[in-house]
């Protein structure tokens, strides 16, 4: 069997349990079973038709769930997949101990399991990190024993697997904000208000050309403020609960996106976008998009959330004058996404699994 080890709520938001959840359906036939800290995410876990364990601990502090664990596993055959940035080297030592184990990691950070995967966009220069100096001690397990590094092994959400037939438009109707599964710092008002009150953006909403969709996540704490602010507002859509973000996104001729699993959906598809991100854990991906593509990185927002919503409105002003770089981002973006990640990533698992006793 599978396990996954992962947590979803407001104050991380549900990346987490959303790439775990591509990994899942890949891996069908492990019988993929969810081990949470709380009830949080159960519900949408369970609607995907996955079992969920409740463990009732505080997800922050992880230190004593391998005791909590340790009936569970078949040690000769189960493979646990653990993502989150909770975790430490005693941790994984504990676990590795009861299971075979695989994590997701996203800081360069080595950890002694059986298998790493950093899917992220910069980690082939991360690689170093995660192999042992020569005068490694072998009797101390520090870093992995095989890891999975780049794009290629970036677990998309089934729906963003197929091929993209995106074009794009000749003009800029519909802006799309996305926040992932939370808006911590409210940025989706600073940007819609930012965009309302430009010169040029401003314009355009006045004349009803320039609509905007905001999309407020399951753990968006300021999704009832929002609606009194912009629900009866001309131009602006509200989307909750979404169940088509591939359909909202390819509808949309620029998103305005935080730093997470989205902007590889977005890059999937091919839409035009401008990042920026909220957490240090985030930082590498901005930046690296920056690196590789004519992608504008706006910044930080919990640093300084002015400065990036008007790089953000300066960013989208230039995408609505010129086609041919909304048209030169598309291109750049389909390049780094190939949506066979989550595939990939399901069969190192079963491997894994097959691989026998500890």
């Amino acid at each position: 069997m599978l396990y996954i080890r992962a947590d979803g709520n407001t104050d991380i938001g549900m990346g987490h349990v959303m790439r775990c959840l591509s990994v899942a359906e890949a891996a069908a036939e492990l019988s993929p079973t969810f081990i949470t800290a709380d009830e949080g995410c159960r519900g949408m876990i369970e609607d995907r038709g996955f079992r969920v364990i409740v463990l009732n601990t505080d997800y922050k502090n992880m230190t004593d769930e391998p005791a909590l664990l340790a009936d569970l596993f078949d040690r000769d055959a189960d493979v646990l997949l653990v993502d989150s940035y909770q975790v430490s080297v005693a941790y994984y030592r504990a676990l590795t101990k009861l299971v075979r184990v695989a994590c997701f990691e996203d800081m360069g950070i080595a950890y002694p399991v059986h298998l790493l995967v950093n899917y992220n966009i910069y980690a082939q220069g991360l690689a170093r990190n995660y192999m042992p100096p020569r005068s490694e001690n072998d009797a101390v397990r520090t870093y992995p024993d095989r890891f999975l590094l780049g794009a290629a092994y970036m677990p998309l959400r089934k729906a963003f697997q197929e091929p993209s037939s995106y074009v794009v438009g000749d003009s800029v109707t519909d802006v799309t904000i996305t926040t992932g599964g939370s808006d911590p710092y409210f940025a989706t008002a600073s940007f819609a208000d930012a965009l309302i009150n430009d010169g040029f953006t401003g314009a355009l909403f006045k004349e009803r050309k320039l609509r905007l969709h905001l999309v407020s996540g399951p753990f968006n704490r300021f999704a009832d403020e929002l609606k009194c602010r912009y629900q009866s507002y001309e131009g602006i859509v509200i989307h909750e609960r979404v169940k088509d973000m591939r359909g909202l996104l390819s509808d949309s001729d620029v998103v305005i996106s935080a730093t997470g699993s989205t902007i590889y959906e977005i890059s999937a598809l091919g839409v035009p976008m401008v990042v920026f991100y909220f957490a240090e854990n985030q930082r590498q991906g901005a930046e690296a998009l920056e690196k590789l593509t004519d992608i504008v990185n706006a910044g930080c927002f919990a640093e300084d959330g002015a400065a990036v919503a008007e790089r953000v409105t300066q960013a989208l002003t230039k995408c609505i004058l010129d086609k041919s770089y909304r048209e030169r981002l598309s291109r750049q973006e389909k390049k780094l996404i190939d949506g066979k990640g989550a595939k990939r990533i399901a069969e190192q698992l079963k491997a894994l699994g097959a691989a026998g006793i500890i």
